[in-house]
């Protein structure tokens, strides 16, 4: 039976429960209303950056890890010098300057810089120019390194980026005069450049200076003796070519 309680102005009499207070989960409530609006918040501003996304307001950085660079350089350099007891008159061997094309695959590494595998060829000729006498060309020339060896980036400002490059690997040098073979050294590089990437950060300049040097055996032996006995050992000669080039950076 539900009691009815009278109103001060006896008027209508209106039911009154006198039972237990329900268990009313304000809190919940409270949680579940909070959380739909910020889904729908969230989905909203998702939808309101893809239509910007899309109509080019708003530009995402984009996070390569390859890099793929033919380019194209000027070489020059790489002299050789010679003496009587070797198979030429004393005198010196030299390459001729000319352009030189390679690639180099590099492996990103976050902002640090790159791990790099680069191929270098230069097709050239080779002179002869002794000590007495005029000097004379002796053919056409191949030179080809392969190197790995990585980049440090200088500065992360802006879209110009300058680096520092090394790289440790193979010289080829391979005369094309028939009946002369190649001859395979180890050799490195030192050098320096700076890539600029455009707005897209796939798509790129890149130019180089670099250092190739290669160690040949000169020829010249020396001599000395200590405790344990005497010992023969040949010097070396140092061959140096520069490289001055710029390639199309292609960033996936």
């Amino acid at each position: 039976m539900v009691p009815y309680r009278r109103t001060g102005d006896g008027g209508d009499c209106h039911p009154q429960y006198r039972g237990p207070i329900p268990n009313l989960t304000v809190g919940g409530n409270v949680h579940r209303l909070v959380t739909r609006v910020l889904a729908v918040a969230g989905l909203s501003c998702g939808l309101m950056v893809s239509g910007l996304q899309a109509q080019g307001l708003v530009e995402v950085e984009h996070h390569n890890r390859f890099e793929f660079t033919p380019f194209g350089a000027y070489q020059w350099g790489g002299t050789y010098d010679t003496d009587a007891s070797s198979s030429f008159p004393a005198g010196e061997l030299h390459l001729q300057d000319s352009f030189g094309w390679g690639a180099i695959l590099g492996f990103l590494m976050e902002e640090a810089g790159a791990v790099e595998l680069t191929y270098l060829r230069q097709d050239t000729d080779i002179n002869f120019d002794p000590i007495s006498g005029s000097q004379r060309a002796l053919g056409g020339f191949a030179i080809n390194y392969i190197q790995i060896g990585g980049t440090g980036i200088l500065s992360h400002k802006g879209q110009l980026r300058p680096f520092l490059s090394g790289s440790l690997g193979l010289g080829i040098f391979d005369p094309k005069t028939e009946g002369i073979g190649s001859d395979t050294r180890f050799s490195w590089s030192v050098g320096g450049g700076a890539k600029y990437m455009f707005k897209s950060n796939r798509v790129g300049l890149r130019f180089d200076a670099r250092l190739w040097i290669t160690p040949f055996p000169s020829g010249d032996y020396g001599t000395w003796c200590d405790f344990y006995g005497c010992f023969v050992a040949e010097g070396t000669t140092w061959v140096t070519q520069g490289t001055l080039g710029g390639g199309l950076v292609l960033a996936f």
